[in-house]
């Protein structure tokens, strides 16, 4: 059974453009994105290079598998994963590329979920966040 893409009513969701622009964020993730400051929480005046780095690199990372799976048609679902310690609590940040039949619209979700503090969190805290982990899920055709 697949897990859902919210997992926990503290959640949250980001829809971002190929172009890393804010298209959506909902109630959970606006409260989220206030642990990284005031300014975090005014989504729809968000630019790109505004939105935190981390944010913007898993985005990019998304997308650049995402354009890669499409050149070789390789439509199994992946998602890649990141944990940051930016903020406290920690956030496991998941994030999923989404193509469409011109793949011009592409569009990239990010799920940000808060993590429970643990002492192992505290001794990583100097790395801001870990490498991509790449996972591939249910091969399904896109039409």
């Amino acid at each position: 059974m697949q897990q859902p893409l919210l997992s926990s009513p503290q959640s949250g969701m980001i829809v971002f453009s190929s172009s890393a622009r804010i298209l959506h964020m909902n109630g959970p993730a606006r409260a989220l994105m206030a642990l990284f400051g005031k300014p975090y929480e005014l989504w729809p005046q968000m630019a790109p290079e505004s939105t935190p780095s981390i944010l913007t690199e898993l985005c990019s990372d998304v997308l650049a598998q995402l354009q890669r799976r499409i050149e070789v048609k390789d439509w199994a679902q992946f998602e890649m994963r990141r944990i940051c310690h930016m903020v406290t609590p920690s956030l496991l940040l998941t994030g999923f590329g989404v193509p469409n039949s011109t793949n011009r619209e592409l569009r990239i979700i990010l799920t940000l979920h808060p993590l429970p503090s643990t002492p192992c969190a505290a001794t990583d805290s100097q790395h801001l966040h870990q490498p991509a982990d790449v996972q591939a899920c249910i091969s399904v055709a896109i039409s």
